[in-house]
């Protein structure tokens, strides 16, 4: 059973939304907390489910993905075309992100490539799935932002609204 994520929690995955690399004494010394109790919890969290990895984050253009695109996707009802649909963009690699959404589009899915030739090969690919009726396409043109969950960043708005 999981409890509810108190203050020292959330300042815990604000720490490692910022900087994953933190070691447990650093952290513990944020929080001010003893490292076995940190440890206890960030091990409580991993076993929870709330966290679900450490990664690393990479410059996009730096390992050939700089060009970002979402890309709305619409298919046949049904169980089974939902399921066809989601293995073959599982297996598609440049497929980041995918959202079931509300409204005409069944899927909303972000890719990243190295250039717009890939992008089309990319979609030649998800358009050959069968069940696929439509796609659209929105290019990214510049990144603005990208905001990891509970950033110090997101923390700053949350005390200020």
């Amino acid at each position: 059973m999981t409890r509810p994520l108190d203050d020292i929690d959330r300042a815990l995955l604000r720490a490692l939304s910022n900087d994953g690399r933190r070691t447990v004494r650093a952290l513990a010394k944020s929080v001010d907390l003893s490292e076995p109790a940190v440890r206890d919890r960030l091990q409580r969290l991993e076993r929870d489910g709330v966290i679900t990895g450490y990664h690393a984050a990479f410059a996009p253009a730096a390992v050939e993905a700089g060009t970002a695109a979402f890309i709305a996707l619409r298919f046949d009802a049904g169980r089974a075309a939902r399921d066809q649909v989601e293995a073959a963009i599982r297996r598609e690699p440049a497929v980041l992100e995918a959202h079931e959404v509300a409204g005409e589009d069944c899927l909303w899915i972000k890719v990243r490539v190295a250039s717009t030739a890939d992008l089309a090969d990319t979609l030649d690919r998800i358009r050959s799935v069968p069940v696929i009726r439509a796609t659209g396409t929105t290019i990214v043109l510049r990144t603005v932002f990208e905001r990891p969950l509970l950033s110090a960043d997101s923390a700053e708005h949350d005390a200020s609204s």
